[in-house]
């Protein structure tokens, strides 16, 4: 028995297809197929049940697969620990998180450094769907996710970590109403770069948009929070985003200007980690930290770059 054959069924479950899965490790389908056929042969039992059209696991398979997950983190965990002990650091966390959530990691890892010294951490931008799961497989240690999209099974830890607040972010060239607030209704009459529907914080902005009854002006979509930066401070078009999406800093100041959107229900980002195993004494430390971090009081002072210096803590 190969590490690679449970990697390969590993894969195997999570697309619940033999080509995607190939794909995935790089191999070619008849390589991957050979490997679980070896597999299967070595422990005597049939894994994946071919006499259906749709994919499916036996339940052998099942007591297989756990087994592989159990295994694949132990030899992540073992590699971390000879990697920790080589490097002379605290140790090393997998982190998961959403894409409009990225810029709030700096603090977090901050916040880690400063109570646990120096650390090494591998963090993986992802939808939600995908942190969920390869916690499951254990190969994340933390999620940070839509609270509302937490899996809230007992073997799952999940706490609120901020509420989500939608601003609108505008080059200085764009006219927009004075103060801290603007209107869905003076929103949806600038040309707008938008995320695409199929992410959770547009679909919110769409609820904000149809609340008030009106219909934005969208000149762009995508799925890429940077092409949104890029041309948002092109001055040709305004966005809607979570205030957590934008760079901590906003340089030069003044350039870029946030307002929030008021009368609206935001949504709350949480973290998540499994509940059910033995966790590392570095992890657990990392989890605390994060939930000690006041990040609210950070994401409230980007919607004001122009005239607050510094953070509070």
């Amino acid at each position: 028995m190969f590490l690679k054959q449970l990697q390969y069924l590993r894969e195997i479950e999570r697309h619940k297809s033999f080509s995607r899965a190939a794909i995935a490790c790089g191999v070619s389908q008849p390589a991957l197929s050979r490997a679980i056929r070896q597999l299967e042969d070595e422990l005597g039992v049939v894994i994946i049940d071919r006499k259906k059209k749709v994919f499916g696991i036996t339940d052998d398979g099942a007591r297989v697969l756990k087994w592989a997950h159990d295994i694949l983190r132990g030899i992540s965990e073992l590699r971390n620990e000879v990697s920790v002990t080589k490097k002379a650091i605290a140790g090393i966390v997998k982190i998961g998180v959403i894409p409009t959530a990225v810029h709030i990691v700096p603090l977090l890892l901050e916040a880690v450094q400063g109570r646990c010294g120096d650390f090494a951490s591998e963090v993986y931008v992802l939808p939600n769907v995908s942190i969920i799961e390869k916690l499951v497989s254990r190969e994340l240690d933390i999620g940070i996710m839509y609270y509302d999209q937490c899996p809230q099974a007992k073997a799952f830890q999940v706490r609120a970590l901020y509420a989500e607040q939608q601003v609108l972010a505008a080059a200085s060239v764009f006219q927009l109403p004075e103060g801290d607030d603007i209107s869905w209704e003076a929103a949806s009459r600038l040309p707008l770069a938008l995320l695409t529907r199929e992410m959770r914080c547009r679909q919110l902005v769409d609820v904000g948009f149809q609340t008030a009854g009106v219909e934005p002006m969208i000149r762009l979509e995508t799925n890429s929070l940077e092409l949104i930066h890029a041309q948002v401070m092109t001055g040709k078009v305004a966005t809607i985003l979570p205030v957590s999406s934008f760079p901590l800093r906003v340089s030069p100041p003044g350039l870029l200007r946030m307002q929030r959107l008021p009368g609206f229900s935001p949504g709350a980002v949480g973290v998540v980690r499994l509940g059910e195993q033995v966790t590392p004494e570095f992890v657990s430390a990392v989890w605390d930290s994060i939930l000690e971090t006041n990040i609210q009081d950070d994401l409230d002072l980007l919607c004001k770059p122009a005239t607050t210096s510094g953070r509070k803590r």
